[in-house]
Protein backbone atom coordinates (compact mmCIF):
# COMPACT_ATOMS: atom_id res chain seq x y z
CA UNK A 1 0.00 0.00 0.00
CA UNK A 2 2.88 2.36 0.80
CA UNK A 3 4.40 1.83 -2.66
CA UNK A 4 1.09 2.80 -4.34
CA UNK A 5 0.97 6.09 -2.40
CA UNK A 6 4.51 6.93 -3.51
CA UNK A 7 3.66 6.06 -7.12
CA UNK A 8 0.72 8.47 -7.10
CA UNK A 9 2.83 11.19 -5.50
CA UNK A 10 5.61 10.59 -8.04
CA UNK A 11 3.10 10.78 -10.93
CA UNK A 12 1.74 14.06 -9.56
CA UNK A 13 5.25 15.54 -9.26
CA UNK A 14 6.09 14.49 -12.85
CA UNK A 15 2.83 15.99 -14.13
CA UNK A 16 3.45 19.26 -12.27
CA UNK A 17 7.02 19.47 -13.61
CA UNK A 18 5.84 18.90 -17.18
CA UNK A 19 3.20 21.63 -16.89
CA UNK A 20 5.79 24.07 -15.54
CA UNK A 21 8.24 23.16 -18.29
CA UNK A 22 5.74 24.02 -21.02
CA UNK A 23 6.21 27.74 -20.51
CA UNK A 24 3.93 30.56 -19.50
CA UNK A 25 0.78 29.67 -17.65
CA UNK A 26 -0.69 33.10 -18.45
CA UNK A 27 -3.83 32.82 -20.55
CA UNK A 28 -3.65 33.82 -24.18
CA UNK A 29 -4.43 37.48 -24.76
CA UNK A 30 -3.57 40.72 -22.98
CA UNK A 31 -2.54 41.46 -19.39
CA UNK A 32 -0.96 44.23 -17.35
CA UNK A 33 -2.69 47.16 -19.08
CA UNK A 34 -1.24 50.48 -17.89
CA UNK A 35 -0.81 54.04 -19.05
CA UNK A 36 2.10 56.46 -19.06
CA UNK A 37 3.05 59.88 -20.36
CA UNK A 38 6.38 58.73 -21.80
CA UNK A 39 7.21 56.42 -24.71
CA UNK A 40 9.25 54.09 -22.50
CA UNK A 41 6.34 53.51 -20.10
CA UNK A 42 8.39 54.49 -17.05
CA UNK A 43 6.16 57.32 -15.81
CA UNK A 44 2.97 55.36 -15.14
CA UNK A 45 -0.12 57.45 -14.51
CA UNK A 46 -3.84 57.66 -15.20
CA UNK A 47 -3.96 61.47 -14.90
CA UNK A 48 -2.68 63.55 -17.80
CA UNK A 49 -2.28 67.20 -18.77
CA UNK A 50 -4.32 68.30 -21.78
CA UNK A 51 -1.20 68.57 -23.96
CA UNK A 52 0.43 65.26 -22.94
CA UNK A 53 1.03 62.47 -25.42
CA UNK A 54 -0.92 59.62 -23.81
CA UNK A 55 0.38 56.05 -24.03
CA UNK A 56 -1.31 52.75 -23.21
CA UNK A 57 0.88 49.66 -22.76
CA UNK A 58 -0.08 46.00 -22.43
CA UNK A 59 1.63 42.63 -22.24
CA UNK A 60 0.80 40.10 -24.93
CA UNK A 61 0.63 36.42 -23.99
CA UNK A 62 0.51 33.44 -26.36
CA UNK A 63 -0.83 35.40 -29.35
CA UNK A 64 0.02 34.37 -32.90
CA UNK A 65 1.94 36.77 -35.11
CA UNK A 66 -0.48 38.41 -37.52
CA UNK A 67 -3.29 38.76 -34.96
CA UNK A 68 -5.21 42.02 -35.22
CA UNK A 69 -5.31 44.50 -32.35
CA UNK A 70 -7.59 47.51 -32.26
CA UNK A 71 -7.14 50.25 -29.66
CA UNK A 72 -10.21 52.46 -29.20
CA UNK A 73 -10.15 55.78 -27.34
CA UNK A 74 -13.36 57.22 -25.78
CA UNK A 75 -14.26 60.55 -24.17
CA UNK A 76 -16.81 59.72 -21.46
CA UNK A 77 -18.08 63.11 -20.30
CA UNK A 78 -16.99 65.66 -22.90
CA UNK A 79 -19.69 67.91 -24.33
CA UNK A 80 -20.45 67.09 -27.96
CA UNK A 81 -18.74 63.68 -27.78
CA UNK A 82 -20.79 60.46 -27.70
CA UNK A 83 -19.27 58.31 -24.90
CA UNK A 84 -20.28 55.14 -26.77
CA UNK A 85 -18.39 56.12 -29.93
CA UNK A 86 -14.60 55.98 -30.13
CA UNK A 87 -13.05 59.26 -31.25
CA UNK A 88 -9.82 57.53 -32.27
CA UNK A 89 -9.17 53.94 -33.39
CA UNK A 90 -5.71 52.50 -33.96
CA UNK A 91 -5.36 49.23 -35.88
CA UNK A 92 -2.25 47.15 -35.29
CA UNK A 93 -1.08 43.84 -36.75
CA UNK A 94 0.82 41.93 -34.07
CA UNK A 95 4.40 40.96 -34.97
CA UNK A 96 5.55 39.08 -31.86
CA UNK A 97 6.49 41.71 -29.25
CA UNK A 98 6.02 40.90 -25.57
CA UNK A 99 4.76 44.44 -24.84
CA UNK A 100 2.67 46.56 -27.21
CA UNK A 101 1.79 50.22 -26.89
CA UNK A 102 -0.41 52.77 -28.64
CA UNK A 103 -0.51 56.50 -28.25
CA UNK A 104 -2.71 59.49 -28.87
CA UNK A 105 -1.90 63.17 -28.97
CA UNK A 106 -3.96 66.26 -29.60
CA UNK A 107 -3.46 68.13 -32.84
CA UNK A 108 -5.64 71.05 -31.73
CA UNK A 109 -3.87 72.51 -28.70
CA UNK A 110 -4.90 69.98 -26.09
CA UNK A 111 -7.62 67.58 -25.02
CA UNK A 112 -10.66 68.84 -23.08
CA UNK A 113 -10.54 68.07 -19.35
CA UNK A 114 -12.65 65.08 -18.37
CA UNK A 115 -12.94 61.33 -18.02
CA UNK A 116 -11.73 59.02 -20.79
CA UNK A 117 -11.07 55.34 -21.38
CA UNK A 118 -9.12 53.20 -23.80
CA UNK A 119 -10.27 49.72 -24.85
CA UNK A 120 -8.11 46.99 -26.37
CA UNK A 121 -9.53 44.45 -28.82
CA UNK A 122 -7.85 41.29 -30.11
CA UNK A 123 -9.31 39.84 -33.31
CA UNK A 124 -12.56 41.71 -32.60
CA UNK A 125 -12.98 40.65 -28.95
CA UNK A 126 -12.47 43.14 -26.12
CA UNK A 127 -9.53 41.98 -23.98
CA UNK A 128 -8.76 45.01 -21.81
CA UNK A 129 -9.59 48.56 -20.88
CA UNK A 130 -8.18 51.39 -18.77
CA UNK A 131 -9.94 54.55 -17.59
CA UNK A 132 -7.96 57.80 -17.32
CA UNK A 133 -8.42 61.49 -16.63
CA UNK A 134 -7.28 64.60 -18.43
CA UNK A 135 -7.03 67.72 -16.25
Amino acid sequence: MKIKKYSILFAFVVLLASVLACGSSAPAGVSNVYMANDADGNNKTTTFASTDIIYVFFDVNQVESGAQFQIKWYALNIEGQDPAEAFLVTDYTYTGEAVVFAQMESTQGGFPAGQYKVEIYLNGAKVGEQPFTIQ
